[in-house]
């Protein structure tokens, strides 16, 4: 008998804790009929009577997208309708120079020098000469798109790096050879300068050679 009056006592517990089918029903009734306006509704709360408002000025919308590869036209190619970048995207901060220093050590010096001056250990073993002076004029002018896309694309025997350097980092490259002729010397810097300067004495005596062999050559003289 109390295991059958306790088996009661549960039925009639739950029972009572249930709630009835109809306030079931209207709690869900409730909650779909809210206070509250769909969309293109007309609205008696704002004075153009429309629900729909235009978002502030300068509101951006939070899935946009705004990184600088989405703001700024031609910062993944260097180029915008057809020509050069005038201008850095980024500004040339002191961060951005640090990392694109570091970046041209490891990528650029090789061949360009630690100072640019183009007497890295691998660029004055190239075929050909080593490249030029990223401090000469000529280089110094070009626009730091140009540079961008000589540095994602390659150029002669330079071979292509946008493989390997996001745009992000190939702009702070840009940005810190931009930099050079204001950036402080070093002594990895001076050497390269050093060198630089030896070779291109060694390159003037070998074309005075040459040419005096041309002409020694056309006017039948072996001395």
């Amino acid at each position: 008998m109390i295991y059958v009056a306790l088996a009661c006592l549960c039925l009639t517990l739950l029972a009572c804790g249930r709630p009835a089918e109809g306030r079931e029903q209207r709690d869900f009734e409730r909650m779909r009929q809210q206070q509250r306006y769909d969309s293109y509704e007309p609205s008696a709360f704002f004075a153009n009577r429309a629900e729909l408002q235009a978002p502030p000025a300068h509101t951006i919308p939070w899935s946009a997208d705004t990184s600088l590869a989405a703001t700024v036209p031609g910062f993944l190619t260097g180029s915008d309708n057809g020509t050069d970048l005038a201008a850095l995207p980024i500004a040339p901060e002191q961060a951005t120079l640090a990392r694109g220093a570091e970046q041209f050590s490891i990528s650029c010096a090789p061949c360009h020098g630690a100072g640019g001056y183009g007497a890295g250990i691998v660029g004055v073993n190239l075929p050909g000469g080593a490249p030029p002076s990223l401090r000469a004029p000529q280089i110094a002018a070009l626009a730091p798109g140009t540079i961008f896309k000589v540095i994602t694309n390659g150029f002669g025997r330079m071979p292509p790096h946008g493989w390997q350097m996001p745009p992000e980092l190939r702009w702070a490259v840009v940005a810190y050879v931009k930099s050079l002729g204001r950036t402080p010397s070093t002594p990895a810097t001076r050497a390269d300068s050093t060198r630089a300067a030896l070779l291109q004495r060694l390159d003037s005596a070998r074309s005075l050679d040459a040419r005096l062999a041309v002409m020694r050559a056309a006017t039948g003289r072996n001395k």
